[in-house]
């Protein structure tokens, strides 16, 4: 099977360079390589890739937020996000979590890149053994067997499109400190403390699907 395209998305050109190579040799089409958010989102909207390699730096912060976004502009591209350097395991996981099919760092000790990359764009899932491990651990998300409340629900669905807390109690007829109350429970059933915690929580529970995202 010949893929349409592959996207190399990072600020480094020696790294694109050596993964560009390596993926060339499994005849997977054309390999495009971006430095910016903009020639990434270009690229997508006119190479259809089958495949996007995101580094976890490209974009500085909210890799997990973009990763989002990019899964919502082409849900046929698979992406996959890799490091120069070891990342944390649960870091790693969110990634994963945020819509990644795939993670490896380019200092993976188990295998070699080239087996890495081959199993990738064969259509194979590549997640080392500790992140795979967080992400199926019970202690990751502390209360993901605890039942959400309707409220919660309600809120987690309202956060997403960027209210406040005020147009939030507006809306649902209750107060501020209310809506303070059911966010910190749901906080406190992610294991995070963030918005994108919440978002990436949503999905995970099937609260939210990449098509509610309409203004995300």
């Amino acid at each position: 099977m010949r893929y349409n395209s592959v996207i190399i998305a990072t600020n480094a050109d020696f790294l694109a360079d050596m993964l560009r190579d390596i993926v060339r040799d499994f005849d997977v089409g054309p390999v495009l390589a971006v430095r910016t958010e903009t020639e990434l989102l270009a690229g997508m909207k006119n190479n259809n890739p089958r495949f996007v390699f995101l580094e976890n730096c490209f974009r500085g912060q909210g890799t997990e937020e973009f990763i989002l976004r990019l899964a919502k502009k082409n849900r046929d591209a698979r992406i996959v996000v890799w490091s120069a350097m070891v990342v944390k395991p649960v870091i790693a996981a969110r990634y994963m979590l945020a819509g990644a099919e795939s993670y490896f760092s380019l200092r993976d000790t188990d295998k070699s890149i080239a087996d890495i990359l081959e199993r990738i764009v064969t259509g194979r899932q590549y997640c080392p053994s500790d992140v795979k491990a967080v992400i199926e651990s019970d202690t990751y998300f502390p209360d993901m067997k605890g039942k959400l409340t309707m409220r919660e629900k309600e809120i987690i669905k309202l956060s997403i499109t960027g209210w406040n807390n005020r147009k939030i109690a507006e809306t649902l007829g209750i107060q501020m400190p209310t809506v303070k109350h059911h966010k910190a429970s749901i906080y406190r059933k992610c294991g995070g403390n963030t918005p994108v915690d919440i978002l990436r929580y949503g999905l995970i529970q099937g609260i939210i699907r990449l098509e509610d995202l309409k203004d995300f």
